[in-house]
């Protein structure tokens, strides 16, 4: 029994035996195996480890290389370009990059930079030997790896630098008035011109803005916006015109004085008021004042008959023959106007015909007639103050000095955007009192499509000038207009596209307040972090339109203007879709005399308070240009404004 016992014991410790040799064959076997294994993964860590070092340097060295932005012209510039990046890539590394591992090709740097666009990037790239490498054995056969870091490549670090520019609203307020027809170095000229017009002001200002929005239409990161004016802004409509052609809006943006914040100008806008009747009683006394007298006391039929005569005329002499109708029997026929008298008599408080029946404006609907009793006598004030001549301090606007209220316009200029936005439909006809009492604001459209021109103003016969913009009515082209910022990915490609397709051609007066006025509800819905509002003229008013101008540059507009597009109270209020961080307004004046001026004398001599006040004596944000280049270099200048970011490399592979 104790014999098995000892046996068993000894069997054990035989197993055991044998087991600890097999296990140290196993361990003889396994163990170099491993710790090469663990070397070789210790090495790919400390390669990955470097290859984040080196390329955190090349993404350090391109955002220095391209603030100093030398864009690598020459070869100093690109050996400056070159000792930037080796300076933070030695900052790297152990074992410093000097000539001697360059002409050994141990180790290399190359500065790219693409032109067009204007991105860099910043290769490097040094041989690099594994742990197991056979170097120094003498077979040849050594395994040493180039490792590659860099922006240009496939692999860590890939990102690139490029020159990122910040998010702008870039809203081009361009002067359409007559005077930008004259020659490009005409030093007398400011006036509407018909000669010469391949050497228009307004040509090189239209190729100028093209080629502008040409240039940085790739980025998203701009946005374009044009303002055109005369007297007002025109703007696109949603409907047509009778005759089948594009119609459109005029509009201005200001708080009115009471009473004529009452006006329904929309509804106006087509009418005739008979102001020569009116201005003849009030020469024999008869009427004393505009504004208070009852019209409708002894005079009511003869308000109504003008309203629907004139209706009526628009209807005979323009719609009609636009359409190819040579009598009013064809307009009835057609079912445009019916027949309402045998007989045209003043006394009857209609006209013979009725035409536009239906439309919401028809001045002898039910409807309608409580607006003309309310505001017909407000109307003819305002036409008093515009034509008359009696009021040297207004010109030829509804707003004016007598009717706006600056320091109201101003205090509301965000809180009210939508009130005091006033646009009404404007009458495609040349421009006589017969058809709108508006009818001298907005006109470059007119003139653009020909229902204007210099001969047809000089026309003394008004039938004649009818049966000219007949002809032009039903193939009416809307141009220039307001074209707002949008969320179109296509946006300015395709305003650069109508711009090019535009034969411009503008006409009418000149009110700049009105047109940057006007510009501060097309800001106010931008979502850049900058915002750019550029005023391009010739640097001249209207007179009338220049007092009300100084009245809000004395008040403070241009500042109301910029610190309200960079408020983030008025964000908050819903006022503008974002507060920008800059807000600026530039002023260039085409003028063929320009010249270098320097003191403020000279500044306010030229730009008036547009210096001493918008611009609180900033030169930097006045400009002289006086022909295509210089325009297109300062608009640049203006735009240009560059910094840096890191992008993720695939969404730059275009």
């Amino acid at each position: 029994m104790s014999n098995n016992k000892l046996k068993q014991n000894y069997h054990k410790k035989s197993f055991f035996r044998c087991t600890l040799g097999s296990v140290a064959i196993v361990f003889a076997i396994m163990l170099p195996a491993m710790l090469i294994s663990m070397l070789v993964s210790i090495n790919y860590v400390q390669e990955m480890r470097d290859r984040a070092r080196l390329s955190e340097a090349t993404n350090e060295a391109s955002l220095a290389i391209v603030a100093l932005n030398n864009k690598n012209i020459d070869a100093p510039a690109i050996e400056q370009n070159r000792k930037i990046a080796l300076n933070y890539i030695n900052y790297s590394i152990y074992q410093k990059i000097n000539d001697d591992l360059v002409k050994n090709k141990d180790a290399t740097i190359d500065i790219k930079y693409d032109r067009n666009k204007k991105i860099y990037s910043v290769v490097y790239k040094q041989k690099f030997d594994f742990l197991t490498s056979d170097k120094g054995s003498g077979k040849g056969n050594g395994s040493e790896q180039s490792m590659i870091v860099g922006n240009k490549t496939n692999t860590y670090g890939n990102t690139k630098k490029f020159e990122r520019r910040d998010s702008f609203d870039i809203a081009f307020i361009s002067d359409f008035s007559g005077s930008v027809t004259c020659k490009y170095r005409d030093t007398s000229c400011n006036a509407y011109s018909e000669t010469h017009p391949d050497t228009q002001r307004l040509k090189y200002m239209k190729k100028a803005i093209g080629d502008i929005i040409d240039k940085f239409k790739q980025y998203p990161e701009y946005k374009f916006a044009l303002v055109p004016y005369d007297i007002g802004v025109p703007v696109q409509q949603n409907n047509k015109n009778p005759a089948g052609g594009e119609s459109y809006g005029c509009s201005v943006m200001y708080k009115m004085k009471s009473p004529y914040d009452q006006v329904d100008y929309s509804f106006w806008a087509n009418k005739n008021i008979a102001y020569r009747k009116w201005s003849n009683l009030k020469a024999k006394n008869i009427i004393t004042d505009y504004l208070t007298y009852n019209y409708f006391d002894k005079f009511k039929n003869t308000v109504y008959y003008n309203l629907d005569y004139f209706y009526y005329r628009y209807y005979s002499q323009l719609i009609g023959p636009a359409l190819g109708y040579d009598s009013d029997k064809k307009l009835v026929d057609s079912g445009l106007c019916t027949v309402r008298h045998r007989i045209e008599q003043l006394n009857m408080g209609s006209a013979r015909y009725a035409c536009g029946k239906n439309n919401a404006d028809y001045p002898l609907k039910n409807s309608n007639k409580r607006t003309v009793e309310d505001q017909y006598a407000k109307v003819v004030q305002l036409y008093d103050y515009m034509f008359s001549g009696d009021h040297p301090d207004v010109h030829y606007s509804f707003a004016n000095t007598k009717t706006v209220d600056v320091q109201g316009t101003i205090d509301t200029l965000f809180s009210d955007i939508n009130t005091n936005t006033i646009t009404f439909n404007r009458s495609i006809s040349p421009t006589v009192a017969d058809f709108s009492p508006f009818q001298g604001m907005c006109q470059s459209p007119l003139y653009n499509n020909g229902i204007m021109s210099k001969s047809i103003a000089e026309m003394k016969k008004n039938h004649k000038r009818f049966a000219e913009a007949a002809k032009k009515m039903k193939k009416f082209k809307l141009s220039p207009y307001l074209v707002p910022f949008s969320q179109d990915e296509n946006h300015n490609a395709n305003l650069l596209n109508s711009i090019k397709k535009a034969d411009w051609k503008p006409g009418g007066g000149t009110d700049t307040i009105t047109a940057l006025l006007r510009t501060v509800p097309v800001m106010a819905r931008g979502g850049a972090n900058n915002k750019i509002m550029i005023i391009i003229t010739d640097g001249k008013d209207d007179s009338g339109a220049d007092i009300l101008r100084d009245q809000f540059l004395d008040a403070g507009v241009c500042q109301t203007i910029t610190s309200g597009l960079t408020s983030l109270d008025n964000k908050n209020r819903g006022y503008i879709d974002m507060p920008a961080e800059t807000a600026t307004i530039h002023y260039i004046k085409i003028d063929p005399r320009a010249r270098n001026l320097t003191t403020n004398s000279e500044y306010e001599a030229a730009y008036g308070k547009w210096f001493t006040k918008c611009m609180n004596e900033n030169k930097q944000y006045l400009h002289e240009v006086q022909d295509y280049q210089s325009l297109y270099d300062t608009m640049e200048k203006i735009i240009l404004s560059e910094t840096g970011n890191f992008v993720n490399k695939n969404k730059n592979k275009k």
